[in-house]
């Protein structure tokens, strides 16, 4: 298809206790918490027209694309509140509890977020 690079943006809850609200944070890393349990998008039958079937994932975000997104916010002077951090996807529907938040932060998660996709019974 030819796109070399895509820029995804979604709102997400900070837990990070050195955020605050209206900060944008640029991923670092993720963590896909449904997929320790077996829910996740690489399972099932491989179409190899998409790729190989286990993509490396140590380098899932361009340091290259990181650092250029650090240097325009500098120059357009919004420094202020770009933060850089580790995203956790969670499967919700519901938010996360206060021990899950907290297990959450051990972990070394700075934002969550959740899908309100609800799994009609088949």
């Amino acid at each position: 298809m030819g796109v070399e690079s895509v820029l995804v943006t979604n709102a997400s809850g900070g837990i990070c206790p050195d955020f605050k609200v209206g900060d944008i944070m640029i991923i670092k890393d993720h963590i896909n918490l449904p997929g320790f349990a077996g829910q996740h998008p690489l399972c099932g039958p491989n179409d190899e027209r998409f790729g190989i079937r286990f993509p490396c994932m140590s380098d899932a975000y361009s340091k290259d694309l990181r650092t250029l997104a650090l240097d325009v916010s500098s120059e357009l002077g919004c420094s202020d509140f770009i933060r850089t951090g580790v995203y956790c996807m969670v499967s919700g529907p519901n938010f996360e509890t206060i021990a899950e938040a907290r297990m959450l932060l051990t972990l070394g998660c700075d934002s969550v977020g959740k899908t309100d996709t609800v799994q009609k019974e088949r």
